[in-house]
């Protein structure tokens, strides 16, 4: 007989089924969660952090888990299991501090030796130094000890880190003496925040490295997410595309298709291959609150773009400054921004944005329409983050002094009410990512009224939420670079074009390519439309929202 997971509870704690109702309800009132996460709060540098302490934070609020039977109170305790760099580790953004009663934040502390790791969520981060500390217990914390005593009922791992993580804690929690609690017993969530071996960055591969290239890469990822699969017995990703290639992987995966061929195959593992569900991630807490006080300021008879100047970075403030300083009076834009947020590692193809810029004519066209470009984020592959932002800093800068005009770089992690700041100066944002599994920046910019450029094709998770031309601007990016190279050098000369509005030329050049909605977005009254859409839409998904989802999930784990 196959021991599934539910068999392997009947023939090692048969008097458990005895009880099978109560231990459910039991569950159910008194919910103990660990949380498993290369990165949460210590130094942190992407959205995988931004959402994981989102969902711990939902997860927490007592509204979400009043979703029981009869109304009855849920008692909901959570341990998060992450990743702290070394304090040696080069340009770390500051530690973000997450309190509350019924949470603990276990840290497995990184050694000097992965210092060059951090930053780094591919198959060259600190994953395997992470999951060996929770496996072989060389770190200040016992673990083992640790997770035996807080008897987990439920596991959320992200991604197939965390997921490997989770099997060096089934490897450590061979032999214990804990009779009320087994590890077999635990509703184990693979959440998937991004389908390796299907993006971009599996297909490319690591140019730069000496792991065999792309094929390697691919056949890394994919073994670690079957084997992550596998290990669940349930699965959330963020968009359909996700969705459709963990489906794939499970159906290449040998040992799932022989388990679901066996006569003896249980519903579970039947229910599991069928039934991924989507989660689209929420808008954080702290940039709702933020962004909701524009409504409170617009109310008050007060301009939004100026509620949070404190918060702008110095040299944003004064590229600021001196752009409204030569704008004058020929130009009524209030927003000046051109913004790319975007971590700078190759997977995320900030290059597209600078790409995007020289084709529109660098500097001259920058300069002409009174629009600051600003790219902002963490240095994640240095190599190519020095890259990419000395061509970002050639295509908009210029030796002449008389063509000097202000182009802004951050790169560090932004915190919510810099990113505020930023955004309510922003009038396009552009997202170069040719895939993304979401884009917590989409979401976040759509919140303060800004319309994004994205990926067609339903390769960015956030523009389902958005609405594809409905909420955003889908465009095909793999292609953009010749087309526009095109267009800008078909003999006319624009030089003495008036603009009317922040970004006509630049809408009028990307609407051809916009099905359905060409005309639409050849106005700047129109692309205003874009922004209010993708604003109620953004700010109608919350944590509460999103995390009622994910206990949605959890129970029905519990019910088979």
């Amino acid at each position: 007989m196959t021991l599934t997971k539910k068999t392997r509870i009947a023939v090692e704690a048969p008097n458990t089924i005895n009880n099978n109702e109560s231990h459910l309800l039991q569950r159910r009132h008194h919910r103990r969660v660990l949380f498993l996460s290369l990165e949460f709060n210590f130094a942190p540098f992407s959205g995988n952090g931004v959402l994981c302490r989102s969902l711990v934070s939902g997860l927490l609020d007592d509204t979400t888990n009043n979703e029981t039977p009869n109304n009855d109170h849920t008692h909901v305790e959570i341990r998060v299991i992450c990743a702290k760099p070394h304090p040696s580790t080069p340009n770390l953004s500051s530690d973000i501090s997450v309190t509350h009663k019924n949470l603990e934040i276990w840290p497995v502390e990184l050694q000097e030796s992965s210092s060059h790791r951090w930053k780094r969520l591919d198959r060259h981060g600190p994953w395997n130094e992470f999951a060996s500390a929770l496996c072989c217990g060389s770190n200040s914390i016992n673990f083992r000890g640790c997770i035996e005593q807080f008897e987990p009922t439920d596991v959320v791992a992200v991604d197939w880190h965390g997921m490997l993580a989770w099997q060096a804690v089934c490897t450590a929690i061979t032999n214990t003496t804990n009779l009320r609690w087994r590890k077999d017993r635990v509703n184990v969530c693979y959440y998937n925040f991004r389908v390796y071996s299907s993006s971009s960055w599996g297909d490319q591969g690591n140019n730069n490295s000496s792991d065999g290239g792309t094929s390697d890469n691919n056949q890394f990822y994919k073994e670690m997410e079957q084997l992550s699969c596998r290990l669940a017995d349930g699965i959330i990703c963020l968009s359909e595309h996700d969705r459709c290639a963990l489906h794939k992987l499970m159906l290449q995966d040998k040992k799932v298709e022989d388990e679901i061929m066996n006569p003896t195959c249980s519903h579970q593992e039947q229910k599991k291959v069928r039934e991924i569900t989507i989660l689209p991630p929420p808008l954080r807490g702290d940039v709702c609150k933020l962004a909701r006080m524009m409504d409170q300021q617009h109310q008050e008879g007060g301009g939004s773009s100026s509620l949070f100047n404190m918060y702008l970075p110095e040299k944003a403030r004064k590229a600021l400054d001196y752009a409204h300083q030569q704008q004058g009076t020929t130009i009524s834009q209030q927003r000046l921004f051109l913004t790319c947020i975007s971590r700078l590692s190759p997977e995320k193809s900030p290059h597209i944005f600078v790409n995007l810029l020289q084709q529109l004519g660098g500097v001259d066209f920058l300069r002409r329409h009174c629009l600051v470009p600003i790219l902002c984020g963490a240095r994640s592959v240095e190599s190519y983050a020095e890259e990419v932002i000395q061509s970002f800093k050639n295509v908009c800068s210029s030796d002449d002094d008389d063509s000097f005009w202000p182009c802004i770089v951050i790169d560090h992690h932004l915190g919510p009410k810099e990113l505020a700041a930023i955004f309510s100066h922003t009038v396009l944002n552009i997202h170069p990512c040719l895939y993304d599994a979401y884009g917590m920046t989409l979401v976040e910019s759509a919140a303060f009224g800004v319309p994004s450029v994205v990926n067609c094709g339903g390769k960015v998770g956030a523009a389902t939420l958005l609405g594809e031309n409905e909420g955003c601007v889908a465009l095909d990016l793999s292609g953009m670079e010749e087309e526009i190279r095109t267009e800008t050098t078909d003999g006319k000369n624009d030089s003495n074009e008036e603009i009317d509005g922040s970004v006509k030329k630049l809408i009028e050049m990307l609407a051809p390519r916009i099905q359905h909605t060409a005309s639409l977005l050849r106005s700047c009254s129109a692309l205003a439309q874009v922004a209010k859409e993708a604003r109620h839409r953004a700010l109608g998904w919350d944590e509460l929202s999103c995390c009622r989802g994910l206990v949605e999930k959890l129970n029905s784990l519990t019910n088979d």
